[in-house]
């Protein structure tokens, strides 16, 4: 009995001694990676680079200025090079993007319920990135009448602005897209699996 007592003391202390995670570091070094993305003389999103040798960039595909649009990524002209309508997400290329920022990387599956990540994205269209810590409240949510999921579903809300920017986990990979909010307490994005499917191609260096 002595022994199962002093089994779980030690196992409850080396719980207790793990340390929790540096979502400052980690933003600090995502936030690197996370661009403006100005739509026409309007609003806009945010986009991430995918691709840095490439120079190709990830955002959600409803950031589409049009026919008659210009799409603009920290200040450099964009080209559309694929807009998946379905899922919500759309690639573009900016040739002239600053070459010292590296691309984030995807991760291999969804996150689960209950795990903890964080948002990323020009929230409001401010001048600087804001984050959002979050965790997963679904993994696999489908809307009746809506399409694209299935989504998944975090526990703070996306705002405008945010859109097309990346949803990480405490690795730094990405998990998720912002891509809908109901405006007051859930977000919710497609998982790094879709992503994967559907414009994982367009990953790399």
């Amino acid at each position: 009995m002595k022994r199962v007592i002093l089994v779980s003391l030690l196992v409850l202390g080396t719980v207790l001694n793990v340390p929790a995670a540096d979502w400052s570091e980690i933003s600090q070094r995502v936030g690197r990676s996370v661009v403006w993305a100005q739509v026409g003389e309007g609003g806009g999103c945010t986009a991430w680079i995918i691709s840095q040798e490439r120079h190709y960039l990830l955002t959600a595909a409803h950031c589409y200025p049009g026919s008659t649009g210009v799409l603009w990524v920290d200040g450099v002209l964009a080209k559309v090079v694929l807009l998946d309508s379905k899922r919500d997400l759309m690639v573009v290329e900016a040739k002239d993007i600053d070459p010292t920022k590296t691309a984030l990387k995807l991760a291999a599956q969804n996150p689960i319920i209950g795990q903890e990540v964080m948002s990323i994205g020009y929230g409001y269209a401010l001048e600087r990135p804001f984050f959002r810590q979050a965790h997963v409240q679904d993994d696999r949510m489908v809307l009746p009448g809506v399409e694209g999921g299935p989504f998944i579903s975090t526990d703070s809300p996306f705002v405008p602005g945010q859109s097309g920017g990346p949803v990480i986990d405490i690795a730094g990979n990405v998990v998720a897209i912002v891509q809908r909010g109901d405006g007051g307490t859930t977000g919710l994005g497609v998982g790094a699996e879709t992503m994967l499917a559907r414009v994982g191609r367009f990953f790399g260096k």
